[in-house]
């Protein structure tokens, strides 16, 4: 699995954090003390993503370092940052794709310690395709993933499908959802490298209906990538 290295951006598969056993930790004031406590110097190349990071402003940076052929990588910790960067990641998508550009990214661990929220979002860009949507999911498997969902589960139903060609297209609603869709998916990425596979994930905007109600959604298009 990667590990980020905020000195090089060379090559994001060449250092990888060993597995670890113990399950994510989604306490709300752990995740605010790291917020507190994260003093890094942030390289240029990167941007660092806080809980309260204005999305709009956010997409742009990222559309920008796009346009330039020099995507940024996304530096979070906590919850609520991983759910604005996805949220930034989102919007920035739809606005490349109006150039003909597909936006997607791969979560790397900036931790050894895979307990804490802790994600460097890898950015990459390819031609846009409308195929590449997926709006008929009908030989795709669909997950449901919730504020209470564990990881390794997930984590091991992407990977399964991955390995059998198939996409994944993972749907959350709220701040925890999309954290845990973002920490399975980078769990699922440590479970394929043996294997010479890798995910990236697609997101997009996206509303389901529940109880009568239609909620706002982020929908997580899980790809296979050769490594």
């Amino acid at each position: 699995m990667d590990r980020y290295d905020s000195r090089s951006r060379s090559s994001t598969r060449s250092r990888r954090s060993p597995q670890r056993d113990h399950p994510y930790d989604r306490n709300s004031s752990r995740n605010k003390r790291y917020e507190d406590d994260d003093l890094e110097v942030v390289p240029d190349n990167s941007i660092k993503v806080s809980a309260t990071s204005d999305v709009t402003a956010l997409s742009q940076q990222i559309s920008d370092s796009c346009l330039n052929n020099d995507p940024h990588t996304l530096l979070t910790i906590g919850n609520n940052s991983i759910n604005q960067a996805v949220k930034g990641i989102a919007v920035a998508n739809a606005e490349l794709n109006k150039r003909n550009l597909q936006l997607t990214f791969q979560p790397a661990f900036r931790d050894e310690n895979r307990t804490r929220p802790r994600i460097a979002f890898y950015l990459s860009t390819s031609r846009y395709r409308q195929d590449d949507l997926h709006e008929d999911e009908s030989d795709s498997t669909q997950l449901t993933v919730a504020g209470q969902s564990k990881i390794k589960p997930v984590a091991g139903a992407i990977a399964g499908r991955i390995r059998e060609n198939t996409y994944v297209v993972a749907t959350a609603v709220g701040v925890d959802a999309v954290s845990n869709a973002v920490l399975a998916a980078g769990n699922a990425r440590l479970y394929l490298e043996s294997e010479g596979l890798d995910v990236k994930v697609l997101p997009a905007f996206t509303k389901i209906e529940k109880n009568g109600q239609s909620l706002n959604a982020l929908r997580f298009i899980c790809l296979s990538e050769r490594i």
